[in-house]
C-alpha cells in the first residue's frame, strides 16, 4: 500500500473513533455509553478489514492475527479527557489543516492505536502471516483507574512481550511511581466580624490534569471593592461574588508545562483578609503546594534514570467547612514509595488529613532487553536515527504488561499536546509512526 493511501486510509478509521466523545461516564456501565461505542466501532473496523476481534465485555477488546504459541501484545486506550476549554476547532471532529490532525484523543490515545492498526492492516494486505500471534488490544479505562485492562488481562492471556504506542520515541524504558491522594483540610467553623469568607471553590476534573479553570464564590458583607488582579471574571451577586480563574491545561505528569488555575486562585484568595481558619487553610496551600517538584510537601527527589519527582495540584473542592485537595506525584522509578509516603506524611500538620487514592509502582525494563533491543533497532532503521532509551513521567499500559515498554508513537521534538486544547497530531509523526510499527512487527514475529 502506497504511502497516500496509507495515510487516507488512516484518517478515515481515526475519524470514526475522534467523533465519539469516549469520556467516562456513569450512565451505563461499565464506563459510559460513548466508550462503550468507541470500543465497539473500533472492533467494527477490524471485521471489516478482515481481522479477528473480540469484546471483553465492554471492558476492552482486541484485533489479532497471526500464528503460534507466542503471543506480541500491543496495548493502546480508546478512552479520552474531558475536552476542556479553549478550542478552536471542535474537539469531537478530526480537523486536518498546516498538515496536522487535530481532535481529543488524536496523540493520546486514538492515533497511535490507528497507526500501529494501519501497520497490521498493510502487513496482513501484502500476504505477511506473522510466527507469532499479534495482538492489538484497547483499553478503555486508562484516564481513570485501569479497570478495563485489568478486567481483560482477568479473562484474556497476558503477551510473552509488548508495547504501548502511547508516549514518545525511541523507547521508554523507565515510567516513574505513580502516587495519587488526597488532603482533607479541618477548617473548623467560627463566629467572625470578618466581611468576607469562602463558600465554595471548584476546580479540576482529574488528577492527571493540569486544571485550567478554577471557580471562587465568596460571601462578602462589607462596602469595600475587593480586586482581583488574576480573575479572568468576576460577577456580584448582592453579597454574593463568584470569581473565575483561567490557566493552562497540560498533562499531569508535565505540570511546569501548564498554568494551573488553582494556584492562581489560592494566591488571590492569600491577600484577601478571610476568617482566621480559612485564612490558614489558603496560607498553607499556597505554601506547601505551589513548587511542582514536591518540596513543599519535603518530598522533592530525582535519579539519573528518570529524572526529578513532580506534583500536579489538579483539584480543589471547598464547600462549607469542607476543604479537598487533590494531587498527583510522580517518583522516580529507583526512590522507594514507603519512604515516600513516610515523608509526605511526617509533612503534615495534624488538622490535614492524608488518603491515598491510587498507587502504580514504577516501570524499568533494562536496555539490554531483547525486545527492547528490538524495538530500537526498528526505529533506528525507519527513520535514520540513533537513539538510546528514555524516561517518562507519564503512566502508560506497559505497567500491565509482564514485560512491556511504550513506543512512539510521537517524536522528540513533537508538540506535546495531550489533555490540552487543540491537541494535535503531525500527520507526518503518524506516516512514520506506521512504517516504525510495521517494521516492528515484522522482526519480531517473523520467525
Amino acid at each position: 500500500m502506497r504511502n497516500n493511501e496509507t495515510m487516507t486510509e488512516f484518517e478515515q478509521r481515526l475519524e470514526r473513533l475522534i467523533r465519539i466523545p469516549s469520556v467516562y461516564s456513569d450512565d451505563s456501565p461499565p464506563f459510559g455509553k460513548n466508550v462503550q461505542e468507541v470500543l465497539r466501532e473500533f472492533l467494527k473496523i477490524g471485521e471489516e478489514d478482515g481481522f479477528m476481534t473480540e469484546n471483553t465485555e465492554d471492558y476492552a477488546g482486541h484485533i489479532e492475527f497471526g500464528e503460534g504459541e507466542e503471543l506480541f501484545g500491543i496495548l493502546a486506550h480508546l478512552d479520552v479527557v474531558p475536552a476542556g476549554n479553549g478550542w478552536s476547532v471542535p474537539p469531537f471532529e478530526l480537523t486536518k489543516k498546516n498538515g496536522s490532525l487535530y481532535g481529543r484523543g488524536v496523540q493520546d490515545d486514538k492515533g497511535p492505536l490507528i497507526a500501529a492498526y494501519m501497520a497490521m492492516k498493510s502487513l496482513k494486505e501484502e500476504g505477511f502471516v506473522p510466527k507469532k500471534r499479534v495482538r492489538l488490544i484497547a483499553g478503555t479505562d486508562e484516564e481513570r483507574e485501569w479497570k478495563g485492562i485489568e478486567y481483560y488481562f482477568k479473562k484474556q492471556e497476558m503477551p510473552d512481550f509488548g508495547f504501548t504506542p502511547d508516549a514518545v520515541f525511541p523507547v521508554i524504558h523507565a515510567e516513574k511511581g505513580l502516587l495519587d491522594f488526597q488532603l482533607k483540610l479541618e477548617v473548623s467553623p467560627e463566629t467572625t466580624e470578618q466581611t468576607t469568607c469562602v463558600q465554595q471553590i471548584e476546580a479540576g476534573e482529574r488528577l492527571n490534569m493540569v486544571p485550567d479553570t478554577a471557580e471562587v464564590t465568596l460571601l462578602h458583607k462589607g462596602e469595600e471593592t475587593l480586586e482581583f488582579p488574576e480573575a479572568e471574571k468576576v460577577n456580584s451577586n448582592g453579597e454574593e461574588i463568584t470569581v473565575v480563574y483561567k490557566g493552562v491545561s497540560a498533562h499531569g505528569s508535565t505540570p511546569q508545562r501548564g498554568e494551573n488555575a488553582i494556584l492562581k486562585a489560592i494566591d488571590s484568595l492569600s491577600c484577601l483578609s478571610l476568617p482566621s481558619a480559612q485564612k490558614e487553610a489558603v496560607l498553607w496551600l499556597k505554601e506547601h503546594l505551589v513548587e511542582k517538584d514536591g518540596d513543599g510537601l519535603g518530598i522533592r527527589s530525582e535519579d539519573d534514570v528518570s529524572g526529578e519527582l513532580t506534583m500536579n495540584l489538579g483539584k480543589l473542592f471547598v464547600s462549607g467547612e469542607s476543604w479537598e485537595a487533590g494531587l498527583n506525584v510522580r517518583y522516580p522509578v529507583t526512590r522507594s514509595y514507603d519512604e515516600l509516603l513516610t515523608k509526605l506524611k511526617r509533612n503534615l500538620p495534624d488538622w490535614i488529613t492524608f488518603t491515598e487514592t491510587d498507587h502504580m509502582p514504577s516501570l524499568f525494563v533494562p536496555r539490554e532487553h531483547a525486545g527492547v533491543q528490538a524495538l530500537l533497532n526498528s526505529y533506528r532503521h525507519v527513520t535514520g536515527r540513533s537513539s538510546g532509551v528514555e524516561a517518562i513521567g507519564g503512566a502508560t499500559y506497559a505497567r500491565v504488561l509482564k514485560t512491556g515498554v511504550a513506543f512512539g508513537a510521537i517524536f522528540p521534538e513533537s508538540p506535546d499536546t495531550a489533555h490540552q486544547a487543540d491537541e494535535m497530531v503531525r500527520s507526518e509523526d503518524m506516516s512514520q509512526a506506521i512504517e516504525i510499527y510495521k517494521n516492528a512487527i515484522y522482526e519480531w514475529t517473523k520467525e
